[in-house]
């Protein structure tokens, strides 16, 4: 068991410091670390610098673990609801590069212009034609639970079952269900069949917290061990349920993102 590093942890580092993919390869082989994902959002242009990337990813034995996009299919334009399937489209020459078969993806974000059943119709179509292109790249395009839409684990398996396709799964984020206000374990109950891919997060509840749950708790992410969620039974329920897919940290805590992923390191080496 391997914890695969999520680029998004050094967000903060690409904003202030102008860091690249190539700088994050460089501090994950710096850092002893052997697997990324790497995220769409971060790409300058990625026509150019993929081949670099690969190459250099190639060169000090990083392998790349997922790839993530940043879609949205709650749009009431169909145009920008073409623009978000065809965002996934292009995803896949990226990953088939990268020796990827795991595309994280999004359902969309709820607006007041937006209803919820229109909502899961976009979202279910845009889908369905996502992971139909994906089978045939030999991919899986896998959900994370994110926001008002796919938020909880019975809202993912809604999507997850309206597309019925074994080309689409669930991105288990464990932090990511507290701003829903749900345990991470009952939702692991609902998606435990459909997990195919597990982002690796922590958040504490503290007043001051910058990230607020649909309830009002507000949450601050810290390094894995230091938070609310229990990941050491997560990953009980995994294994026995013969999980063989990537574990990928997503920190997103305050004060020193390097160290904050050490810390995080430490703590999973614990979980044998």
């Amino acid at each position: 068991m391997e914890l695969s590093l999520s680029m998004w942890s050094v967000h903060r580092s690409v904003k202030e410091n102008g860091w690249t993919v190539l700088d994050f390869v460089d501090f994950c082989n710096k850092e002893g670390i052997k697997q990324v994902e790497l995220l769409n959002v971060f790409w300058k242009n990625a026509a150019i610098e993929l081949p670099a990337v690969a190459a250099a990813m190639k060169s000090k034995g990083v392998r790349a673990s997922s790839y993530a996009v940043s879609n949205d299919f709650a749009k009431e334009d169909p145009a920008e609801r073409k623009a978000a399937l065809q965002e996934i489209l292009d995803a896949l020459p990226v990953a088939q590069t990268l020796g990827v078969n795991v595309i994280r993806v999004f359902s969309g974000n709820l607006t007041e212009h937006v209803t919820y059943d229109n909502a899961l119709d976009w979202i279910a179509e845009g889908l369905s034609a996502a992971a139909e292109a994906a089978g045939k790249a030999g991919i899986t395009l896998c959900l994370e639970n994110h926001g008002k839409l796919a938020g909880s684990g019975v809202q993912v398996k809604a999507i997850l079952d309206r597309v019925n396709s074994p080309y689409l799964k669930s991105t288990f984020d464990t932090g990511n269900f507290l701003l829903v206000d749900e345990e991470p374990l009952k939702a692991l109950d609902v998606l435990i069949d459909d997990v195919a891919h597990v982002h690796f997060k922590d958040f504490i509840q503290q007043a001051d917290g910058r990230y607020k749950s649909l309830a009002g708790a507000a949450f601050e992410g810290v390094s894995l061990g230091l938070g609310d969620v229990d990941l050491a039974a997560i990953v009980r329920r995994l294994k026995e349920r013969g999980y063989q897919g990537a574990y990928v940290l997503e920190y997103e805590g305050l004060g020193s993102e390097a160290e904050g992923i050490r810390k995080s390191y430490e703590f999973f080496n614990t979980l044998g």
